[in-house]
């Protein structure tokens, strides 16, 4: 969908300087992703521990996007009523609850430690939403809120990186507690910005009403509806991908737990210079639409690849697959999320976020487990299950167009 040049409308409050947010907003997506991804980048030790499958994961993820979703549906509310560096330490104290409660070594113990972790990882988008819309650039939003975007990749890489050694050495139980005391710290440290970054919330906002509005705004606004719809596939895909890449590699392509973690944080890594590339070229386009529709086909072609894989394919190759797949499929993000902005009415922007991201979380609901059950109920195998993932991809490319015939039809 062709995008204004305009910006996201900007709140009344004071300014606020475009790089310290950038790093706030970055470090709290880091941190935040690291904690939920952590137990997928060390399923196979913490599925030998637990004495488990660990295709679980795919049920873990479910519940962690489970709680995100309701969070996210209030999340307008929050940040309205407690500012948007106050909302961030929430998210990542409570990911940091649910990190330790994880820890505890118990499969029954995961249940409401994914809870805590989706709660919290519901709210830092509307938050960062709300601050980057008090930056003072006008040009570029796309490239901007793909820069903050950077953060889930990056998170993922920590995940990778820090993950299977820590598990390897110290236990699985290790990874968990290193996330939980990260998480902590730094929801310790971004609070120094908090009295001067938060003048603009309103003590007495309402949070459960924020729900039906950010809800209703969303399913109202046609073009709105159609990303929403778009980003639920999209998200299904990525976190499929890796939800389940680490394992895939250890369990088919006969990879060591580290070296397949290697290769899930090169994933991430290609999906951060994914998420800058896309939102440049969204810009160039000046088209966040068209920049996604391209970005699905070329996912479309990753998830084909990443099912093509065998042990005979040499260890490049691999990684070169797996690159594509992650360039796209975790790239998409950033150019979302600035479109969001741009159709969101005036002084709307944290609950379209918030009210959209339902969507985006319900996609990460349904379709991770799905990939889980499919692989333990049915035996169907992790290559099966990468290459249905093209067809949900090409699903997630047909709602874009649908939003953007929308966006034609308002003009």
């Amino acid at each position: 969908m062709p995008a204004p040049s305009s910006a996201p409308p900007s709140s009344p409050a004071p300014e606020l300087p475009v790089g310290p947010v950038l790093l706030l907003t970055t470090a709290t997506q880091s941190f935040s992703t690291l904690g939920i991804l952590v137990l997928a980048a060390i399923a196979p030790a913490a599925g030998r521990g637990l004495g488990v499958s660990p295709a679980l994961i795919g049920y873990q993820v479910g519940l962690v996007f489970f709680g995100a979703m309701l969070s996210a549906s209030a999340a307008g509310g929050i940040v309205m009523r407690f500012g948007a560096v106050r909302s961030s330490q929430l998210t990542l104290w409570l990911i940091a609850a649910g990190c330790a409660i994880s820890a505890l070594g118990s499969v029954h113990a995961l249940i409401p430690g994914a809870l805590a972790m989706g709660l919290g990882y519901g709210i830092p988008n509307p938050a960062a939403s709300q601050l980057l819309a008090r930056v003072p650039s006008k040009r570029g939003m796309n490239l901007l809120y793909s820069i903050k975007q950077t953060g889930v990749p990056v998170g993922g890489v920590l995940s990778g990186v820090l993950g299977p050694p820590l598990a390897v050495a110290f236990g699985w139980q290790a990874a968990l507690g290193m996330a939980a005391l990260l998480l902590t710290a730094l929801g310790i440290a971004i609070g120094v910005v908090r009295k001067d970054w938060d003048t603009d919330r309103d003590p007495e906002a309402a949070v459960l009403a924020s729900i039906r509005r950010s809800v209703s705004l969303v399913w109202k606004h046609e073009p709105l509806r159609w990303i929403a719809l778009a980003s639920l596939l999209y998200s299904g895909v990525q976190l499929s991908l890796t939800g389940f890449l680490a394992t895939y590699l250890v369990a088919d392509i006969h990879f060591d737990l580290v070296l397949a973690g290697t290769v899930l944080s090169i994933t991430h890594a290609s999906g951060a210079v994914g998420r800058i590339s896309w939102g440049w070229l969204a810009d160039r386009l000046r088209s966040g639409g068209l920049a996604l529709i391209i970005n699905g086909l070329i996912a479309t072609l990753g998830a084909l690849l990443a099912a093509a894989m065998s042990p005979a394919w040499p260890i490049a190759a691999l990684i070169a697959a797996a690159a594509l797949f992650g360039f796209c499929a975790v790239g998409w993000n950033g150019v979302y999320m600035a479109v969001l902005s741009r159709l969101s009415p005036a002084g709307t922007v944290s609950f379209a976020v918030g009210g959209s991201l339902v969507w985006t979380y319900a996609g990460v609901i349904v379709v991770p487990p799905a990939f889980s059950a499919m692989h333990d109920k049915l035996g169907v195998s992790y290559g099966t299950g990468f290459a249905l993932l093209s067809i949900v991809s090409v699903l997630g490319v047909a709602c874009v167009v649908m939003a953007r015939r929308a966006v034609a039809r308002l003009r």
